[in-house]
């Protein structure tokens, strides 16, 4: 069985080493990457099964790296992370495509689980 791939997308070092960290631990493939431009790179090198968007970032924020993710690779499911959580933009996250939306700071359990979900497997 080959291990699932998930990439995590967030200007902070903190919260992509936490990602890193946790996934990693539950058995995932996972790489990162601090902005937008850079994570649409690599999906174009390598396909990943999820991923991970800080919503808001320099350059790109988070709902137009998941729009560009959506054009090029529509099955791909996006979970949306922010610290800055709005009914309002949670709405407009899952209305454009995201597969769900978790809150910063999260907990491994969480994000393990927000990850499960999106691929399907048991919770």
């Amino acid at each position: 069985m080959w291990m699932k791939s998930v990439l995590a997308i967030d200007d902070e070092q903190i919260v992509r080493i936490s990602c890193e960290r946790i996934l990693r631990g539950a058995g995932y493939d996972i790489d990162t990457s601090a902005d937008g431009q850079n994570a649409l790179k690599m999906i174009e090198a390598k396909k990943y099964d999820v991923i991970l968007t800080d919503l808001k970032m320099p350059g790109m924020d988070g709902l137009e790296v998941m729009s560009e993710i959506k054009k090029r690779l529509p099955g791909t499911k996006v979970i949306i992370v922010t610290g800055y959580s709005t009914v309002d933009t949670a709405a407009r996250a899952m209305k454009m495509g995201a597969h769900s939306y978790i809150e910063k700071p999260f907990s491994p359990e969480s994000l393990v689980a927000a990850v499960q979900d999106a691929l399907g497997e048991k919770v």
